[in-house]
């Protein structure tokens, strides 16, 4: 779960890496958003946890079922291919937690007349701060 956790961080800060040098000399206006409060104040996002953790009771659950009744050797399989299928399916809430957040930030960005939108960590010399507005349209 940390590691999923992780990986969305590292994709939004790349995100904004790549948006910071698209915006190099530009007089846009720049907006921040503090992802930290994003993660725990926006309902989307505890939905995508509820889901990832129901997910991962569901394959626990399967796992404890298949383990009397397969060999070891079998059960070895299931449980690799348990955490395949877990790791699958949390990248794939990953990117979707990520699309629904950029395309909020987006949003945001045209309504607020806003050239880019950073991390707040990434912004060193500040900017507009849209996390409220990111939150809401998050809903």
């Amino acid at each position: 779960m940390k590691k999923i956790w992780k990986g969305l961080a590292a994709a939004l800060m790349t995100i904004t890496c790549v948006g910071m040098l698209a915006g190099c000399g530009s007089d846009d206006k720049v907006g921040v958003v503090d992802m930290a409060r994003v993660q725990k104040e926006a309902p989307v996002v505890q939905q995508y946890k509820e889901k990832t953790e129901a997910k991962q009771k569901e394959v626990a659950k399967e796992l404890q079922d298949a383990k009397s009744s397969m060999s070891d050797e079998d059960f070895a399989k299931k449980q690799q291919q348990a955490s395949q299928e877990l790791n699958i399916f949390g990248a794939s809430m990953q990117r979707q937690l990520l699309t629904d957040i950029q395309n909020k930030a987006g949003e945001v960005a045209k309504d607020k007349k806003i050239g880019i939108i950073m991390m707040k960590d990434a912004a060193p010399n500040g900017g507009i701060d849209v996390t409220d507005d990111v939150i809401a349209k998050l809903q």
